[in-house]
């Protein structure tokens, strides 16, 4: 059973690690790490990948990435579609990953993916074909001693409801697609954030000027019975005086300011959307709108800062 969760050793704990690194594709491992290094959505954008690693101090060895200084790399999920390159992120990120250079949790676009696959392996393009095992080995969230990782939110009761469940499980991956199951809402949580309904009287468009009928809302903040435009993540100005009613199905687990640092992508944010917000980091710029990939390169025992984000350009 893959778990979600990665203790860490220093080299001075008497533990014997080598033993315990084979254990790493099972998200179980401890291991002597140098620090870490986050990346956002990349959606099949193959040469920022690499133009960011580069950035981030990662060379190039043996048709991967490594960091001389024995830095790993976490990736917050969306590796796929949009962007022009998918099956190259996928085999360099694997091939990462394999090499134990890497961390990855599923996005969305891998998780449905995933579904795709198991109602017909017939539906989802070759391409991704090869990729369908290695997609199934990766976790939902990563929990480390300082920090968390998800693609979207961490939503306490979501996590708990499926920390246990991993998607080499294909009756499990099935069980999500009925409309009773009891973790498809937590799965859509976890990665896709918490939508709200906009009523009819309000027209509420997108970064991209699309007129949208539900807005995803800052899931860390106290649930609330009224919301209007800064409660939208990002945030909509033009609605800012325009109060609504929060009629929406899924409710907010406010994720205080003592927690640890969770970073995550998914919100496509715009250019002058702050990136990191307190113990909060998102690192999902909508790399293919603005050709820019975002990373963050996080050291031991600090509070979150803008000061460590990396950018492409």
């Amino acid at each position: 059973m893959s778990l979600n969760i990665i203790y860490i050793i220093t080299s001075g704990d008497s533990l014997h690690h080598d033993n315990l690194l084979a254990n790493f594709k099972s998200f179980q491992s401890v291991q002597i790490m140098k620090g870490y290094d986050i990346v956002g959505d990349v959606h099949g954008h193959a040469l920022l990948l690499e133009r960011l690693l580069g950035k981030l101090g990662y060379e190039t060895e043996n048709n991967s990435f490594h960091h001389p200084l024995g830095r790993k790399i976490i990736f917050v999920g969306d590796l796929i579609n949009r962007g022009p390159d998918s099956v190259k992120v996928l085999r360099l990120i694997q091939r990462m990953h394999d090499q134990k250079q890497a961390f990855c949790v599923l996005g969305n676009h891998e998780f449905r993916l995933l579904q795709q696959y198991v109602k017909d392996p017939y539906s989802i393009e070759m391409k991704f074909l090869e990729f369908i095992p290695w997609i199934k080995t990766l976790p939902f969230f990563l929990e480390f001693p300082e920090f968390r990782v998800v693609h979207a939110a961490w939503h306490f009761s979501s996590i708990e409801k499926l920390k246990n469940q991993n998607v080499e499980n294909e009756d499990f991956i099935r069980s999500t697609i009925h409309p009773d199951s009891e973790f498809k809402n937590a799965i859509k949580i976890i990665l896709q954030g918490i939508k709200v309904p906009i009523p009819s009287e309000i027209t509420y468009l997108d970064r991209f000027a699309i007129k949208r009928k539900k807005a995803r809302i800052r899931w860390w903040e106290k649930n609330k019975r009224m919301l209007n435009g800064t409660n939208i993540f990002p945030a909509c100005k033009k609605l800012i005086s325009a109060e609504f009613e929060n009629k929406g199905e899924q409710f907010c687990e406010y994720y205080s300011k003592e927690e640890k640092i969770v970073f995550f992508g998914h919100y496509c944010l715009p250019e002058y959307e702050p990136k990191v917000i307190n113990n909060l980091v998102c690192l999902d710029g909508c790399v293919t709108c603005n050709q820019t990939l975002w990373g963050y390169q996080y050291h031991k025992r600090e509070i979150a800062t803008s000061e460590r984000l990396v950018r492409t350009n």
